[in-house]
């Protein structure tokens, strides 16, 4: 019996797989400390640095009374880490309280300094070599902030150019409130200056769109030291392609009794054709309807809703959905929208839906390509409407055009690096004699990562269409949808792969029957992706290019058959405590004729990372990480060591995590079709990706590995464990909160020859091992339950 109809299983942490972090030893100064005479070269260098943004500071300092000026100090890169954050920091502490305010893309620290005394005190500390070595040797140059100011093609809004500026965020809501104020009245008093709104990206993050009679007005803000930058404002272009085929298809209606997911679509607007009319249930709008032009929206709707129908397959189980209409992007042929202005739409239209509707659509977006180490103002406001509304946006990736000139796919846009979105971009389905990508190969148009600090952007990949070029012009082949009037006709672009994906987590929502959470959601659908068996590349390239792959069908996600088992262990990890479950329950029928355990593992974790804008490539504060793998035996440890804190453990000497790639042999192939569509085997080490995901066939062990790690008898584990940056950490004393991190980890375990009974050996263990499990909790749950 092969057919999945066995649900995947939730079970819970019990009080002995609780533990509190313990200390380690003390460590030698690292080896980038400098000593004698080249720490004293390096405290000139920082002294005359900070001399030098003195002079210019004092005048702002006398003029704009109480508002600080900001240091910025380069940290080397051999001090990046957290552990030596401290010591920098101590150089800038001001009667014991810290004055680091943020993080640049550049790894500089942003320090606020008030008056004259403080720069003096801080010049005092520099030279104290003997007393600061670590700080000292820790920073490379120490300089005055001034605005970044990127005003290149700067666009109009009648006929005045369009900037957006964004404050200093001093990390004080009293500070930044009085720095606001100053601006605004600063701005009242410059003629051919005009404030034309203010917009809240996110709590921390408020931006002003101010109007400009001439770009050489830009001086009259040279002394103002409250403006950390100012730029063209962006102005939002929604991809359009040319019509592909056309096709027949059956207006649904929805069945009585029936009840439908709803997801709300963030775009120009849905049209009442015959198709869709019936699935509308409300809309909000932002423009007049002389300046709205349906066509995108209505396209984009049209997949939600039918993408499987539409394409004659079934690639989502996920057809019928009910339909809000959100049109928050006017027709820019004829209106343009800024940044701000569809910030300010976006969160209008969720704010006023955020109990009824839960997953929204975005497939559309900024222009601008990400930066490498700063998570965009764009991105960080799409996390902030999140999280304020307990909402999950579903994002594409953009498109690009770099394929006419024989370049490779540009990389993801500003908004598509939002870190609690899912990004979505696109693969080909269908190859015409001019198409440029195989079937189930990344579409040439689609936009690729890794995202900013090298997160893995975008996540999932689905059918979004193709294209080539045939007499100099691009001619594509489109997925199917309808137009304006009703018909079903093709177009390309990520865009319309999104909705696919959009489709699945609605329907998975729908069908999962526990409070609302996306972090579970995300969790199963990463977990259920495949990379296409056409796809031959290395990993890395994989992940840059396909992220984790594409979702399974509903279906899949949900359901295990007899030879696997899904487990999901959803919890909050608090700062100070880690899991480490030692009875983990792997299934003792995967032990071969030699006494070998086998099997094929694949484990997702997905946390939300506590975030925090100014902190450049940390935006990311916190991480979790999971391993799982095999050991010998508890242990009894002795609790009148000062270091420790937990009586029970297990031996450091046989324990391995088989989550770790430099386990395995890199020729050993054990079953091809896994590692061709499943296998995920990166390296995160201590890097900060919010989403991580191991796919590991046990059978690929190197040999000495297979021997220390699997020859039974064995014990197995599950530890999850959290870290904080520095920042977040110092935030949260002065605050006195309590810090933490919800995740998901999902775990499947698999017999790779179909043949023994995984599913009920597994639940007979968690029974046996006293682990609080069931069955997910789904609607339509008529699936055969075994093994209780």
């Amino acid at each position: 019996m092969n057919e999945r109809n066995l649900p995947v299983k939730i079970f819970h942490k019990r009080t002995v797989d609780e533990m509190l972090t313990e200390g380690g030893a003390s460590k030698k100064p690292p080896k980038w400390v400098l000593h004698g005479e080249k720490l004293q070269e390096r405290s000139q260098q920082l002294r005359s640095g900070l001399e030098a943004a003195k002079e210019k500071a004092v005048p702002k300092i006398n003029k704009y009374k109480g508002i600080p000026t900001v240091l910025k100090a380069k940290i080397v890169d051999a001090a990046v880490a957290k552990s030596h954050r401290a010591d920098m920091l101590s150089l800038f502490e001001e009667r014991g309280e810290n004055k680091a305010i943020g993080l640049s893309a550049e790894q500089e620290l942003l320090i606020r300094v008030s008056t004259v005394e403080e720069y003096e005190t801080i010049s005092r500390k520099l030279t104290m070599c003997e007393l600061n070595p670590r700080a000292i040797s820790s920073l490379s140059t120490i300089e005055l902030l001034e605005p970044i100011i990127n005003i290149e093609n700067v666009n109009t809004k009648d006929e005045k150019y369009v900037l957006k500026v964004t404050l200093v965020d001093y990390n004080n809501v009293s500070l930044n409130q009085k720095v606001d104020k100053e601006f605004k009245s600063l701005l009242d008093n410059k003629k051919g200056i005009y404030f034309d709104k203010t917009v809240r990206y996110s709590d921390r993050l408020m931006v002003h769109q101010v109007l400009m009679d001439n770009l050489e007005l830009l001086r009259d803000f040279d002394d103002f030291t409250g403006i950390y930058s100012i730029e063209s404002m962006p102005v939002l272009k929604v991809m359009e392609d040319s019509f592909f085929n056309e096709t027949e298809f059956s207006p649904v209606h929805p069945l009585d009794g029936e009840i439908y997911p709803v997801v709300g679509v963030l775009d120009s607007g849905i049209a009442r054709i015959k198709a869709l009319e019936p699935w509308l249930v409300g809309n909000t709008t932002s423009y007049p309807e002389e300046y709205v032009n349906r066509a995108h929206g209505t396209f984009v709707a049209g997949i939600v809703g039918f993408g499987d129908s539409l394409e004659g397959g079934n690639y989502t189980d996920a057809d019928g959905c009910n339909l809000y209409d959100a049109l928050v992007i006017p027709d820019l042929r004829k209106e343009g929208c800024t940044e701000a202005d569809l910030i300010g739409n976006i969160r209008e239209a969720v704010e006023k839906n955020k109990d009824t509707i839960k997953i929204w659509n975005m497939s559309l977006g900024s222009n601008m390509e990400i930066s490498n180490n700063d998570f965009s103002d764009f991105g960080t406001a799409l996390d902030d409407i999140q999280d304020e509304n307990n909402v999950w946006i579903i994002k594409s990736a953009g498109n690009c055009d770099n394929f006419a000139r024989g370049q490779a796919n540009g990389k993801i846009t500003r908004g598509a690096d939002s870190v609690r979105a899912l990004t979505v971009g696109s693969i080909a389905r269908l190859q015409a004699s001019s198409d440029l990508a195989k079937p189930d190969h990344i579409s040439p148009f689609s936009r690729v990562g890794p995202g900013p600090a090298n997160i893995i952007k975008p996540e999932v990949m689905h059918y979004g269409g193709n294209c080539g070029i045939q007499n100099g012009k691009i001619i594509s082949t489109g997925v199917n949808s309808f137009s304006l009037d009703g018909q079903i006709v093709g177009k390309c672009g990520t865009s319309f792969s999104t909705p696919r994906v959009t489709a699945i987590a609605a329907h998975l929502s729908n069908e999962v029957q526990e409070e609302f959470d996306p972090i579970l959601l995300k969790a199963l659908m990463l977990h259920s992706c495949r990379y296409p068996e056409t796809v031959i590349a290395a990993m890395r390239e994989k992940v840059t290019q396909y992220g984790f792959g594409v979702p399974l069908p509903i279906q899949d996600i949900l359901y295990n058959n007899p030879h696997e088992i899904t487990l999901i262990l959803r919890d909050t990890l608090k700062k100070g405590e880690f899991m480490d479950i030692l009875d983990f329950p792997y299934p003792e029928c995967l032990i071969d004729d030699e006494g070998y355990y086998y099997g094929q593992l694949v484990v997702t974790l997905v946390n939300h990372p506590i975030l925090e804008a100014r902190q450049g490539a940390e935006y990311c504060q916190s991480n979790i990480d999971v391993r799982l793998g095999s050991y010998d035996e508890k242990v009894n440890r002795d609790m009148t060591k000062r270091t420790t804190r937990n009586p029970i453990g297990r031996n450091s000497d046989g324990s391995q995590n088989l989550l770790n790639f430099s386990s395995y042999s890199k020729k050993t192939i054990a079953h091809e079709g896994f590692n061709k569509t499943e296998k995920v085997l990166i390296q995160y080490g201590d890097k900060y990706y919010p989403n991580k995901k191991y796919a590991v066939d046990l059978g690929e062990l190197t040999p000495k590995n297979r021997y220390k790690s699997l020859k039974a008898p064995k014990k197995w584990f599950l530890k999850v464990e959290g870290v904080y940056r520095s920042f977040i950490e110092k935030q949260a004393i002065l605050k006195d909160e309590e810090l933490s991190q919800p995740f998901c980890v999902v775990v499947t375990i698999r017999d790779p020859l179909m043949q023994q009974p995984v599913y009920t050996n597994v639940t007979q263990l968690l029974n046996q091992h006293s682990f609080v499990h069931s069955n997910i909790k789904l609607r339509h749950d008529i699936r055969v339950a075994v093994g209780r």
